[in-house]
């Protein structure tokens, strides 16, 4: 019918394969695209172009691994870090090394020993010298051998002592016998030992004396009681002489050992012939004039 117009079909954004009238009453070209049918395409492929540049972190260019690998390398530092602060000592709560204990050296396996000993500890009178670190000078020859002490007499009168032979040792090992002395000796903190021999040949009297420098009084107290314990396996070791005082250490002998502050004072009389006993009282009178030591009294009377 003439003068009536056909409406246009709904439109989906493609062109129909069969000819059709258009909006303007003219066929529709076979292939055509609208503006709008090409628009939705591209935003998708932008879309998705944009998901897979950004990744799962929502972020363009940033791999969230990363981040994992970088949380990583921090901790390997700060570990290393750790590690080299132990390594050079790093820390204000590493306790100070203390004083090295003092070397011994090597001890005789053998030697003789009194047959009667015996020992007391530290009294009051030397409590100014009860450590080391309160006395802290080591002893000198001057001290330890003053020109006073070149003779020993015994109160009878019966005879007169001269000194034979003298030594002062910076290691205490030459002046005992026996491994467990040696041991007790460096644990004690002995840094010197000081020796001297005295005799009357003609009237057969000996007497020899071993002074000791340990750390503390409960030291001294250990030794000379341990001098006592063990004199089948260890003792002093008197300095050796021309006859006939080699024969000092046989036959009998008496022995006395005094803690005297952080000194001990190892006093050894006898005949030379090995002739007495616990009785004699020229012995006794010797054990008691050894140990006077000149050095530790002189020490002990400036203390106190």
């Amino acid at each position: 019918m003439q003068g009536q117009s056909v409406p246009d079909e709904p439109f989906d954004g493609q062109a129909d394969e069969s000819p059709g009238p258009g909006r303007s009453g003219r066929p529709a070209r076979r292939g055509a695209k609208s503006k709008a049918a090409k628009s939705r395409p591209a935003q998708a492929k932008g879309a998705e172009g944009k998901r897979n540049s950004e990744g799962a972190g929502g972020k363009a260019g940033v791999d969230p691994r990363w981040f994992f690998v970088a949380a990583g390398a921090l901790g390997l530092v700060v570990v290393l870090a750790a590690v080299v602060m132990v390594v050079i000592g790093g820390g204000d709560d590493k306790p100070a090394p203390g004083p090295a204990a003092p070397k011994i050296g090597r001890v005789a396996a053998s030697g003789p020993a009194p047959a009667s000993y015996s020992s007391s500890p530290s009294a009051d009178a030397y409590t100014g010298i009860a450590q080391r670190s309160a006395d802290a000078k080591p002893l000198t020859a001057a001290e330890l051998f003053p020109s006073s002490a070149s003779t020993i007499s015994l109160p009878s009168g019966k005879a007169k002592l001269t000194l034979k032979g003298k030594r002062l040792d910076g290691d205490c090992a030459p002046a005992v016998w026996g491994k467990s002395v040696g041991a007790a000796l460096a644990e004690g903190g002995c840094t010197q030992a000081a020796r001297t021999l005295y005799a009357d040949t003609k009237k057969k009297y000996a007497l020899a004396v071993t002074v000791f420098n340990l750390a503390s009084a409960d030291d001294s107290d250990r030794i000379v009681k341990r001098l006592g314990d063990g004199r089948g396996g260890g003792f002093v070791r008197p300095l050796t002489a021309a006859s006939p005082l080699d024969k000092f250490g046989q036959g009998f002998g008496m022995a006395r050992g005094l803690a005297m502050g952080h000194f001990v004072v190892v006093s050894w009389a006898q005949h030379l012939d090995g002739s007495g006993d616990e009785q004699d009282e020229d012995l006794l009178s010797l054990l008691i004039e050894g140990g006077k030591a000149p050095a530790v009294l002189g020490r002990a009377a400036k203390a106190g």
